[in-house]
């Protein structure tokens, strides 16, 4: 057994130092044991304490892993600030604690990108959060935690995410005892010196591939040494846990705030003496406390961001209102004391009431920002524990299960999904049949059918029947995960309008406190030479209209006018199967001029029924065994329906002796086809359109593929693809809009023309025979006018295009919804979904603007009332500067109260209501298209294919063609 005693070892990633008399281990491919930086974290990890958790790189090995080869350590430590080699950046998220408004995100992105060691910050002041890509050569993360926390005044916690890698993944667990407890008899180097691999006194992360070897079997194995090793509780994920920890912090210091003001308003408004002195020296002390509350609370944050940042906040507005307040309140008690008290009596109740509202008023803004962030949130989707087919059992249909935690399952595992319960993860349904409402999946309301091979998702609720289903993703990578790691990395994107608002919020401070001077000379002026008031009751009356007018303004909710809006409305999105991965795409969707669609699998079901087919040759069961073996791993909708097609020939007819081919070095060429070799590369294999083999093909309503065996045409198969029943729809729906509507696609210039007078589509804004760079050059053909222009495919050769258009949307078939290099992904194939998608970018937009105009409304008015303007109507018409401490909360609340209408409104219902409207009404007009179609094709009869020799051939494409 290796012994290494490790007293103090630098962390590579993060610059601190091990605390002494703790080891730790890593074992040969894929075991390691590692501090922060793993891939599960322990629930009290804070990097503002480090806790001397050290990081230790494991050496990879070419064996495979299983529970014999934990064993063979190795440990390697690892200086950073030695010598710098080449950037190594890593992402980084920290979770913001004691975040007060929305306007402190200036603050805190300016100490960010004074920090030369990080690139590309993103900060969310709903969410509490801040990511970047350090370069861990230059600088750790605690490092960076401590600079942050000295410019800011807040302090921040990183967030190891709970996300395997591309080869590892980890498990922790919590152990009773000392650091230096045994586990008995290990084998040879599972633990180093006799102890425990652990992160901290009482936690222990092991870190496997989860492809070699399960968590449960990891977990298990380490428990046969120590029967008391219990699984850790699971740290809370920030979107979660955002804002809980603020609202604790709020209220711990709002409580004693509000529990020492209540006497002081009880003396100060209650008919007693108030010349007894034994009141106002009670009230002093009191108002001192809330005093020193509000000097801890707002002054270190406004003297920090005005050093560090040069950024006047709002906070440096309440403490110096709270402060002059507090003074005066002080020269009103040492008057009173001398016998000199001032005509407006007692000053202390203003001062405490000011300074207990404002920490009222965040504590309900916090409470609202968390509420509304949780109720968008999609990792409240995840299940913690699963119900696991024991191994061995004889009845599928009511097998043996046990219980145990999500984290710990395996891949290849059997759950059973009792009824009306929530689908754990991902899956295959072996047994059973049910309907599941994927509804907070997809946005789609009715339940969904599920039987043997059907696929169901992770948090999506099972009806009334019970499912046995193989699992084919782990908690940390199934479609919950994906779908909610991609609307937050969403919602740390900003859209062009959210500079307006910095800009405003940057300048809003200084303005006021311009203001709140020139109200405080105003008024002095006004009440001494036009009231005849004497010299102290004028400076009396200045500093209260001042104190007012600083206090009242509110620059928080023109911080919260965006990002709030952008939070709610990613929720939505989500909610109707609509993924935004850049909300400037939000903000730029409204105005979308052009929608160009892609024919095949977009505007068409892109299941192409093969309704005819001619082989060209002697031996058409060789030249199907060849096309079988060429198309068997293409994703295309035309090769995959052709494969289908003769598979099921070959299935259904034996006789035939049709055998699946071995076709070498297959390559697909986009936009064209597909080629590979046969027979040891003496022939070469090519199948595709007309256009690219070179065969000329007479006008059809149909997509024609031709396959060549050594230049030679061997078969020609004639396919139909029917648009989706809401396509037209959808069309009809953006004309209306006005909206201009295109159609591109790879297929022959008479499916697109058949297509798009189906559909309505203008003939001119179609093309055909495009590749992938020609749908690129359509779209950016269409922007150079000025035009917004989004396109829509299902992401087959589409990727350029995608990138090109302003609005790049993918219509997911199925396909793995983070490899999409689209700016909106569309959970399902509801055309009517681009509906939704236009209408959310509209409402958000709204309420952004709406947002901006509250925000302007409620300032100038408040402030002017807060300054006196409307005195001159009635004495009584102005905000009394112990009420002016509220302003916070009546100006955020509609804030957060207009972005949460977004979620009570049905976008979707709308659109199924017309759609089924169309439908019942329109069988009598599809009925009269399909025959139009029928006749065309029968027209067509025995069209002539011309072979690259130029000879011509017949190929005999009959009647029945046209028909579905």
């Amino acid at each position: 057994m290796t012994r290494l005693g490790l007293p103090s070892i630098p962390c590579h990633n993060h610059n601190h130092s091990c605390s002494s008399g703790v080891t730790y281990f890593t074992a040969a491919d894929g075991f390691q044991c590692r501090g922060n930086g793993g891939l599960v974290q322990s629930s009290s990890h804070n990097h503002s304490q480090p806790s001397g958790i050290c990081c230790l790189k494991s050496q990879s090995s070419s064996e495979e892993l299983s529970l014999k080869h934990i064993g063979e350590t190795a440990v390697e430590s690892e200086h950073t600030d030695v010598e710098r080699g080449p950037p190594n950046f890593e992402r980084i998220m920290l979770r913001i604690n004691g975040l007060k408004c929305g306007c402190c995100e200036g603050g805190i992105s300016r100490a960010i990108s004074r920090i030369s060691a990080i690139k590309n910050p993103q900060v969310n002041v709903v969410l509490a959060r801040v990511e970047f890509d350090l370069d861990t050569t230059r600088l750790g993360v605690t490092d960076v935690i401590k600079k942050l926390s000295i410019k800011t005044g807040y302090t921040f916690d990183e967030h190891v995410a709970a996300i395997a890698t591309n080869s590892t993944h980890g498990v922790i667990a919590t152990v009773d005892g000392s650091a230096d407890r045994s586990w008995g008899e290990n084998p040879k180097s599972t633990m180093v010196d006799g102890t425990i691999p652990r992160i901290h006194q009482q936690a222990t992360r092991v870190h496997y591939d989860p492809n070699k070897i399960g968590a449960r079997d990891v977990f298990e194995y380490y428990q046969k040494f120590d029967p008391d090793l219990r699984l850790a509780p699971p740290a809370a994920h920030p979107s979660l846990a955002v804002g809980g920890e603020q609202i604790r912090r709020a209220l711990y210091v709002f409580l004693p705030a509000l529990a020492l003001t209540i006497p002081v308003i009880v003396l100060a408004w209650t008919p007693v003496d108030h010349n007894n002195l034994m009141y106002a020296h009670v009230s002093l002390a009191l108002a001192t406390v809330v005093q020193l509350i509000a000097i801890k609370e707002f002054i270190p944050n406004a003297l920090r961001s005005l050093y560090y940042s040069r950024v006047f906040e709002m906070d440096f507005l309440i403490a110096l209102s709270s402060t002059i307040a507090y003074i005066f309140s002080v020269v009103s008690y040492v008057l009173q004391v001398e016998g000199k008290p001032l005509e407006t009596g007692s000053f202390f109740e203003t001062s405490t009431l000011l300074v207990t509202l404002i920490l009222l008023g965040r504590v309900i803004n916090e409470f609202a920002r968390c509420r509304a962030a949780k109720s968008v949130s999609f990792r409240s989707l995840q299940v913690d524990e699963a119900l696991l087919v024991v191994p061995g059992s004889n009845t599928p249909t009511n097998p043996k299960t046990r219980r145990l935690d999500a984290r710990l399952l395996q891949y290849d595992d059997q759950i059973k999904i009792p009824p009306h319960t929530k689908v754990v993860t991902d899956g295959v349904v072996l047994y059973g049949g049910s309907e599941i409402d994927e509804s907070m999946i997809t946005g789609e309301s009715i339940p969904v059918a599920k039987g043997v091979h059907s696929v169901v998702f992770a948090g999506t609720n099972n009806g009334s029947g019970v499912l046995i289903v193989r699992l084919t993703a782990l908690p940390h990578e199934n479609s919950v995960h994906k779908i909610a790691a991609m609307v937050e990395d969403a919602e740390l994107t900003k859209p062009r309008i959210q500079a307006l608002a910095d800009r405003i919020a940057g300048w809003f401070v200084p303005v006021i406190a311009t203001i709140g001077a020139s109200v405080f000379f105003i008024w002095l002026f006004v009440d001494k030479h036009h009231h005849q008031n004497t010299w102290k009751n004028a400076v009396v009356t200045a500093i209260t209209y001042s104190i007012a007018t600083l206090i009242v303004s509110c620059p928080c909710a023109i911080g919260l006018a965006v990002p709030m809006v952008v939070l709610i409305a990613s929720g939505v999105a989500a909610r109707f199967g609509i993924i935004f991965r850049d909300f400037q795409k939000l903000e730029i969707a409204r105005s979308v001029t052009d929608v160009v669609f892609d024919k095949t699998g977009t505007l068409t079901c892109g299941f192409p029924a093969v309704v005819g087919e001619e082989y060209h040759g002697s031996n058409a069961s060789l030249t199907k065994g060849i096309v079988l073996g060429l198309l068997k791993d293409v994703n295309h909708p035309v090769s995959a329906s052709i494969f289908r097609h003769l598979e099921r020939d070959m299935r259904m007819n034996p006789e035939k002796n049709i055998k699946v081919a071995e076709v070498q070095n297959v390559m697909s060429i986009p936009g064209e086809g597909v080629q590979g070799t046969y027979a040891n590369n003496r022939f070469l294999i090519r199948a595709g359109s007309p256009d690219w083999l070179n065969v000329h093909v007479l006008r059809q309503a149909s997509t024609i593929f031709c396959v060549q065996v050594g230049g030679i045409l061997c078969a020609t198969f004639k396919l139909l693809d029917r648009p989706r029943h809401t396509a037209e729809m959808v069309v009809q729906q953006l004309k209306a809009r006005g909206i201009e509507v295109h159609m591109i696609s790879g297929d022959n210039q008479g499916a697109v023309d058949d297509t798009a007078h189906s559909l309505s589509i203008p003939k001119k804004n179609t093309k055909s025979r495009c590749k992938p760079d020609g749908k690129m050059n359509y779209v950016r053909d269409l922007q150079r006018p000025g035009k917004v222009v989004m396109f829509v495919g299902d992401g087959t050769n589409d990727s350029v295009a995608l990138k090109q258009a302003d609005v790049g949307v993918h219509l997911n078939q199925g396909s793995d919804v983070a490899k999409s290099a689209a700016d909106v992904v569309l959970m399902t194939t509801r055309l009517h979904d681009v509906l939704i998608l236009l209408d959310v970018s509209r409402a958000a937009y709204r309420r952004i603007i709406l947002n901006f105009s509250w925000s302007a409304f409620y300032n100038i008015f408040a402030i002017l009332l807060a300054a006196g303007a409307f005195v001159k109507i009635g004495e009584q018409i102005r905000i009394e500067p112990q009420w002016a401490g509220l302003g916070e909360l009546v100006s955020v609340m509609p804030v957060v109260l207009i972005a949460l209408q977004m979620r009570w409104r049905n976008y979707g219902r709308r659109y199924r209501a017309i759609e089924y409207d169309y439908l019942r009404a329109e069988p009598p007009m599809r009925e009269h298209r399909v025959q139009m179609r029928q006749q065309n094709s029968s027209s067509e009869d025995g069209e002539y294919c011309g072979l690259p020799s130029g000879k011509k051939q017949v190929v005999g494409l009959w009647k029945e063609c046209g028909q579905k």
